[in-house]
């Protein structure tokens, strides 16, 4: 059976990022010494599917969706299994967890503008930054068909009569505590048969404390009112309160049932955000569009190492065999907006920590048609403090009570590129890419050790790999420019990509169209 996979954390941050990181190595451009080359770079990246885990850990695409998708829906809020714990720890009655079958469709995409200016230093330095500005988009539709007839849960009473169920609560605390001192005084008197029917009554009263506490708690529904269990729950409350009395302690106020059934998408879309339903995220499960807002900026510099391509002050003469070699340093900054934990299916706009990534590129030429072009890099992320929901993958409507502060130490990564290349004239390139992407699994340890959650189920699937293909068509006339050929150096390209295959769990099966415009100005120097 299918595994289905989160739309959490990990994907967001591979879909808004690694792409990006793998973009980096085909940008081997150098500015003249004395400019300032100015650019604005559109993308536009979306999926609705990933390649996700089969059986026996193999690659098998998955509709984002999935993780909205139930026969039962129960899966899709974890809170409901601590909630039949509970009912099922205090009364005899079978206790099946019945709502209705819920299906969704979901696309996320990114659309963002890439600014930066560049400077050369000199003809073999280029130093720069490029600032993201983005906005997300996570659409969400999700059908919800209610079993009227066969419905076993409604909305949690503390959703509506919080005051009741309080007020509930209270009375099986005070129970608790008044029968645990009702046995004690029983047992140090005569520890006979009055003290064992006293002890029994005691463990009694503070189970079902436990068990009410914890189900009225655990999850947005519980019980309805007329179903064979709440039903149970109403007779184990009478008896108890009725036995409490009869040795002279207080009884039970009124258990309060659900008398509201889940009916509508609506419902269920609004669920998570309502206060008491054990969620409480800040938006309803509906589509989201974020403002525009920063990413994660680049600061990088990029130094020419061997290159008989690029014309100098003593002329040039097109080379048989042409190469060009860079190498390039560069560091992201945290000035992007994590996920937010509390918006569902929320992308973000950058990882929150800094990232250290080196690499090199080389550009053969092959005569005055042919070209390939080549590049490696190899990234270090810094650790930093986040808020997450502690859950496994595959929940996406993860408890409030997992919702803590972690420190995160994100896997390094490394990607490598290649693109051949035709030059449909000196300043015109049609050029086909692929890409490789594999990044490590990630860590993660509590801030506050003494929580009861388990921080290793963020790590899985946080590992990836992702193989992208595609092309573009480029034109560059900053070579041209420098012999003499051409009036101005600018450079224009259009670029189409696809993720054709990936492992891990996560990785987005997205489609991205991107294109920049470079300009430069001179600063210094002379006009060429």
């Amino acid at each position: 059976m299918t595994r289905r996979r989160s739309l959490l954390v990990a994907g967001a941050a591979l879909c808004v990022v690694a792409p990006s990181l793998s973009a980096q190595i085909m940008d081997h451009t150098m500015v003249p010494g004395g400019r300032v080359r100015l650019q604005a770079s559109p993308v536009f990246e979306s999926w609705d599917s990933r390649f996700g885990r089969g059986p026996g850990d193999t690659s098998i695409t998955e509709r984002l969706g999935a993780d909205l998708t139930d026969p039962t829906t129960v899966s899709l809020f974890p809170g409901i299994a601590t909630l039949t714990g509970a009912v099922r720890d205090v009364v005899a009655t079978p206790f099946d967890p019945v709502l209705g079958s819920t299906a969704a469709l979901v696309r996320q995409d990114v659309t963002r503008i890439d600014f930066g200016a560049h400077l050369g230093v000199f003809d073999w330095l280029t130093v720069g930054a490029v600032l993201p500005w983005m906005r997300t988009r996570t659409a969400v539709d999700v059908s919800f068909f209610p079993d009227t007839a066969n419905a076993t849960l409604g909305l949690n009473p503390s959703i509506g009569s919080s005051g009741l169920v309080q007020d509930f609560l209270a009375s099986t605390a005070v129970a608790r505590t008044q029968a645990q001192a009702y046995a004690a005084s029983i047992c140090a008197g005569d520890p006979s048969a009055a003290c064992s029917a006293a002890q029994a009554l005691a463990d009694r009263a503070e189970t079902f404390d436990a068990s009410l506490q914890t189900a009225y708690t655990a999850s947005p529904f519980f019980p309805l009112t007329g179903s064979a269990v709440g039903d149970a729950l109403m007779q184990e409350a009478s008896a108890l309160s009725a036995e409490l009395m009869a040795v002279g302690l207080a009884g039970l106020a009124p258990l309060i049932l659900s008398d509201q059934l889940l009916a509508e998408e609506e419902d269920l879309a609004r669920i998570p955000t309502l206060a008491g339903g054990g969620i409480e995220a800040t938006l309803p499960l509906t589509t989201v569009q974020s403002l525009w807002a920063a990413g994660d900026m680049e600061v990088s510099a990029r130094v020419r190492l061997l290159d008989n391509l690029t014309p100098t002050d003593e002329g040039w003469s097109h080379p048989g065999f042409g190469y060009r070699i860079t190498g390039r340093l560069l560091v992201r900054l945290p000035t992007g907006t994590a996920p937010d934990p509390d918006i569902l299916l929320d992308l973000g706009t950058g990882d929150a920590q800094t990232d250290v990534e080196g690499g090199m590129t080389a550009t053969l030429r092959f005569g005055s048609k042919v070209g390939f072009t080549a590049g490696a890099l190899y990234g270090r992320q810094g650790e930093t403090v986040v808020t997450r929901r502690v859950a496994p993958p595959e929940v996406v409507l993860a408890p409030v009570s997992t919702r803590t502060e972690l420190t995160w130490r994100p896997g390094a990564y490394v990607g490598v590129a290649a693109a051949p290349s035709i030059h449909l004239a000196p300043s015109i390139t049609l050029h086909g890419e692929y890409r490789f992407f594999h990044k490590r699994r990630d860590e993660f340890e509590l801030v506050d050790v003494a929580e009861p959650l388990n921080p290793d189920v963020l790590a899985i699937e946080s590992g990836v790999k992702a193989h992208l293909v595609g092309g573009g068509l480029r034109y560059d006339t900053v070579d041209a420019w420098r012999r003499g050929d051409a009036s101005l150096p600018v450079e224009i390209h259009l670029r189409l990509l696809g993720t054709v295959a990936g492992s891990g769990g996560q990785v987005q099966k997205a489609t991205r169209v991107e294109a920049g415009l470079r300009l430069f100005r001179r600063l210094w120097g002379p006009d060429r």
